[in-house]
């Protein structure tokens, strides 16, 4: 058990550590302090440091990690870089903040969650979706037995015009994916939570990228992008460097019987949207408005319960990473357990890379093709 305040640097300065790492940080002073942070550019990284009142930046990583030895690093980064900057933060004795996804492969995912138990430090994957209320509701309805053995589930998360232009999400080298890593990731892990955490057995998928590569004059509004809280920092935008997908669609389907299917997008010609659905022999429930369907006797019901979200930081933008980090600073702190767990998040990557492959090839991929 460490009593004294756990040192936390911050590995890329764009929207999410702005944003989400930072403030949650922030919020937690009678355990953590902000040492140091880096970026590539160095405007960022200054500019971040005095928005913040960070004392020290960097523009290496490696630089800061040998001068600062943080206990903590979060690491904020386009998604390829997720898994070298988080080996590099396990190599000099951090625990590691990592945001969604790990990486894009379960190989990759895997690789580093055995570097950081041979290190003896602790991998976080921030999956924060399961922390809004509607999830934690249907978690809940699940384990207590009031959906029965849930057997189908569906979920949309559905931006018309949403398409994140202020970093490189757009860009393969960058990104590695684009709607199904940054948003059908969360859904994934949220449904596959609510439901008991079953592994998958095989996935089928889609992608297209035809919109925004052709569009360079529509509307966007950065709230629908992902950003309701603005953005700093801001690289320039070109369709023509779109090299990701715009929309994802398919089907997984779990041990034990389940089916999800499945849309998300950045870009659809669709109006908005974001539900999802578990059915099960009981009950049926509809997030997020959280509504059951079921029975009563001999009729039908629909049960609308009162719902009181009481948690300390209901309403915040980003407000799951505030307890994601604030779980992640008790468990190094005092070993309390887990929110999301290495197995679960390693089932959620080895969906990521069926999904691709998947999508890639036409095809339905099967479990024990990804970790056999």
């Amino acid at each position: 058990m460490q009593e004294s305040k756990l040192k936390i640097a911050i590995i890329s300065a764009g929207m999410i550590a702005n944003m989400a790492h930072i403030p949650a940080y922030k919020s937690l002073p009678q355990y953590v302090e902000l040492v140091a942070l880096c970026d590539l550019d160095p405007i960022a990284a200054e500019n971040t440091a005095r928005r913040h009142d960070i004392p020290r930046w960097y523009t290496d990583a490696d630089e800061m990690l040998q001068k600062e030895k943080p206990d903590l690093v979060s690491v904020c980064t386009p998604n390829m870089a997720h898994k070298p900057m988080s080996m590099l933060a396990l190599s000099y004795g951090c625990h590691v903040a990592c945001e969604k996804p790990v990486a894009l492969t379960y190989s990759d995912a895997k690789e580093m969650y055995d570097y950081a138990t041979k290190q003896n430090r602790t991998l976080f994957a921030c999956q924060t979706l399961r922390y809004n209320e509607e999830y934690q509701f249907a978690r809940e309805m699940h384990k207590n037995g009031i959906l029965g053995d849930v057997y189908y589930g569906e979920f949309s998360l559905i931006r018309r015009r949403g398409v994140p232009k202020w970093g490189s999400f757009h860009k393969r080298d960058a990104n590695g994916g684009g709607a199904f890593c940054d948003l059908g990731v969360h859904m994934v892990d949220a449904a596959i939570w609510c439901t008991g955490g079953t592994r998958f057995e095989a996935v089928t998928g889609m992608t297209s990228d035809y919109l925004s590569r052709h569009e360079s004059d529509i509307l966007m509004s950065l709230a629908e992008s992902g950003a309701p809280a603005g953005v700093h920092n801001a690289r320039p935008y070109s369709p023509k460097e779109f090299e990701v997908e715009e929309f994802a669609a398919g089907t997984i389907r779990l041990q034990g019987g389940m089916l999800l299917n499945f849309k998300t997008s950045w870009a659809v010609n669709m109006p908005n949207e974001y539900h999802m659905r578990l059915i099960g022999t009981k009950a049926g429930v509809a997030l997020p408005q959280m509504e059951l369907y079921s029975t009563m006797g001999r009729y039908q019901a629909d049960i609308k319960p009162r719902v009181f979200p009481e948690g300390q930081h209901t309403g915040k933008d980003f407000m799951g990473h505030y307890y994601l980090l604030e779980n992640a600073v008790e468990h190094i702190l005092h070993g309390t357990e887990l929110m999301v767990k290495p197995e679960e998040t390693l089932n959620v990557m080895a969906i990521i890379d069926a999904f691709y492959r998947s999508a890639e090839e036409r095809r339905e991929v099967r479990a024990d093709e990804i970790h056999p």
